[in-house]
């Protein structure tokens, strides 16, 4: 009696054998073995896939869930803050006109705020900015060689160089501005500064600080993961 076999078993009615198979609906349907998709995009059988590569898999994976379910939790609160803040604000006249806004709870141990950021971006002009604020500062190094001149020219070098993105430094830049200084080239850079900033909006930041007690100073809650380690974990990695 010649016997077929399916998944290392006979099966058979005494007068042939027939290949097991699973019914459904009253169909015949081969059972399809399970598998696990690796690196290269293949489907490696489950038996071929070791205890360590299943278990590291499924941690990886529940990891994974966690951030995404972390992610939209924290989208959904500053979507929410914001709708709260932009409603607070029609309220109040004084509202700052670059976007600026800031409240508190009533007992004054809550405050929450929220600033927009602003990047300046100065156009060709600033070239020659640059050259006639060095040109006054070289000028008396030279008469003088004073040590203010020196730190001077320190400042205004590192107020013209941009950062990774490509922006100057709303800080220097206005601190020049600021910096009165009886030289007609002086005087001609900061006018020629002046016409060309323009500024651009950058990132907007959504704060809530908490202080126990109206003496106390306000801290911020931090939403940042490195913040939020365990404690028995942090005091094991200190030491």
């Amino acid at each position: 009696m010649n016997c077929k076999m399916k998944n290392n078993k006979f099966i058979s009615d005494g007068a042939r054998c027939a290949v097991e198979t699973k019914t459904t609906q009253g169909k015949n349907t081969m059972k399809t073995p399970k598998t696990m998709r690796d690196n290269n995009g293949n489907n490696v059988p489950l038996k071929y896939v070791s205890s360590y590569d299943r278990a590291r898999d499924a941690a990886s994976r529940r990891i994974h869930r966690r951030f995404i379910q972390a992610r939209k939790l924290l989208e959904s609160v500053v979507a929410e803050s914001i709708q709260d803040l932009d409603k607070l604000a029609s309220l109040k006249e004084s509202l700052g006109d670059k976007g600026n806004f800031s409240t508190t709870s009533f007992d004054g141990l809550i405050r929450v705020s929220i600033r927009q950021r602003y990047n300046i971006f100065l156009d060709e002009r600033v070239v020659k900015a640059r050259e006639l604020m060095l040109k006054y500062v070289n000028g008396v190094l030279s008469r003088v060689g004073d040590s203010d001149a020196s730190a001077l020219r320190l400042i205004v070098s590192e107020a013209f160089k941009a950062n990774s993105q490509g922006f100057l430094s709303t800080s220097r830049i206005f601190s020049l501005l600021r910096m009165e200084i009886n030289d007609h080239d002086w005087r001609d850079a900061k006018g020629i500064l002046q016409n060309c900033i323009i500024p651009q909006k950058g990132k907007r930041y959504l704060t809530c600080d908490v202080r126990p007690n109206m003496q106390a100073d306000f801290s911020t809650i931090r939403l940042d993961i490195a913040d939020c380690w365990p404690e028995e974990v942090s005091s094991e990695a200190s030491k």
